[in-house]
């Protein structure tokens, strides 16, 4: 790992090997992702959002949890610049709120589908997703522009929407044969 850190990344991986921790390390307990559905409440009273965790939250090893909170505040400020009644539920919040929380969804959870002790079910369509994302996630170790691509949407800076495009899995197949030597 160490050799790898120093040759295969920036030097400022590799500079980090000789430090120490800062502290202990820390673990996390729940694991589990867990959603919340309220642009699907036929009533909810004015006057009242709900963010972050209280909405969706993911499993804390794939990072998005504090990014995707961000994009909920950043919803409700769009929301509330397009001057709304406040009398009223807040439906379109929720609407934009959607977009975030379906994509750290989407993220998150087909990454959990991909752990080798979960064993289904498989939503429709699982397999070509799957084998989709693999080609990615190899090609991201060699290729950068498809690990920038990659990147941007682990970070939530980018949907993932943007992954399944014809050019980016192309780059990616391609990339994959030029590194096992095939291509």
């Amino acid at each position: 790992m160490r050799a790898r850190l120093r040759r295969d990344f920036p030097p400022e991986f590799g500079s980090v090997i000789g430090n120490d921790l800062l502290g202990d390390i820390t673990t996390y307990r729940h694991s589990d992702s867990r959603r919340r559905d309220f642009h699907l409440l036929e009533r909810f009273p004015a006057r009242l959002v709900s963010v972050g965790d209280a909405v969706a939250s993911v499993n804390p090893i794939y990072g998005q949890g504090m990014s995707s909170a961000a994009l909920h505040g950043a919803a409700l400020a769009s929301f509330l610049r397009s001057h709304p009644d406040l009398s009223s539920p807040a439906r379109e919040f929720f609407d934009l709120q959607r977009v975030v929380v379906d994509a750290a969804w989407q993220t998150s959870t087909s990454a959990d589908l991909a752990l080798p002790h979960v064993d289904g079910p498989y939503p429709r369509g699982y397999r070509l997703t799957r084998w989709l994302s693999g080609q990615i996630m190899s090609a991201s170790i060699t290729d950068r522009a498809v690990s920038q691509r990659f990147d941007a949407v682990t970070t939530m800076l980018s949907h993932p929407s943007t992954l399944a495009t014809p050019g980016v899995v192309l780059r990616a197949v391609r990339a994959n044969l030029r590194a096992r030597g095939q291509g």
